[in-house]
């Protein structure tokens, strides 16, 4: 791996591994077990996450940010949520055609409809603006950890402003994303895990694209489910080895 500055990201494992694995949007209990599998884990903020400031959140220009990690280095896998996973998508096109990569998208955020974002903009805003403490997750959401509480409050304290959660739905007006996975090339696999089924019809039909929902768990498939999420990692790479 050469020398480079990343701009903004989360590291866990050994830099010296030969096993890579891209977190975007997430972290956590997942990056642990991929560091304990033997994979160095990055995991870039965002755009106006992670303490970034920012005025161009359209969906493009946060793919482009990421240009950088990918740059200098190959992925065996990357990872995705919710947000997340409608980055990647418009970052497919620009993903590196010199090796077999293998990406899982976990309960991506593909399509909202404007009666949706008309109705959540100023209920995510306000998640920001008035962050909720950890015993308050902790009762709403009772398959978390504390750890998930802490970490899910310490996301939202980075959250520049509460504007950032208006800006980027305003400005990717309509919320239309799916249909970017269907450029999905050659060398890519994706592997999309579904916690709301409602998710999968937002998913084109596509050779190299699975669909599995996981029952029982909410939104936040990594702090509820993180084993579901790795082990898919883990057989995705497996299986592209295999081709």
């Amino acid at each position: 791996m050469s020398d480079f500055t990343l701009p903004s990201a989360t590291q866990w494992g050994l830099p010296s591994s030969i096993k890579r694995a891209l977190l975007v949007h997430g972290g956590g209990r997942v990056a642990e077990a991929l560091a304990r599998a033997g994979y160095f884990v990055v995991a870039p903020n965002l755009i106006g996450h992670g303490f970034r400031a920012g005025s161009d959140f359209r969906m493009a220009t946060m793919a482009k940010d990421l240009h950088s990690y990918l740059a200098h280095v190959d992925y065996d896998v990357i990872i995705a949520h919710s947000l997340g996973s409608t980055v990647v998508a418009a970052l497919l096109l620009s993903l590196p055609r010199s090796r077999s990569t293998s990406l899982v998208l976990v309960d991506p955020s593909l399509e909202f409809s404007p009666e949706f974002v008309k109705a959540v903009k100023e209920e995510w805003a306000d998640s920001v603006a008035n962050v909720k403490p950890v015993e308050d997750f902790m009762a709403h959401f009772l398959k978390w950890i504390r750890l998930d509480a802490i970490t899910r409050v310490v996301g939202l304290q980075s959250c520049a402003s509460p504007d950032i959660i208006r800006e980027i739905l305003t400005q990717n007006d309509p919320w239309a994303f799916g249909h970017l996975l269907s450029n999905c090339p050659p060398n890519v696999t994706i592997a999309v895990l579904i916690a709301n089924p409602e998710v999968e019809k937002h998913v084109p039909k596509h050779p190299q694209i699975t669909c599995s929902t996981i029952s029982g768990v909410t939104h936040w498939v990594q702090y509820e489910a993180p084993e579901r999420i790795v082990n898919a990692a883990l057989r995705s790479v497996r299986e592209g080895q295999e081709v």
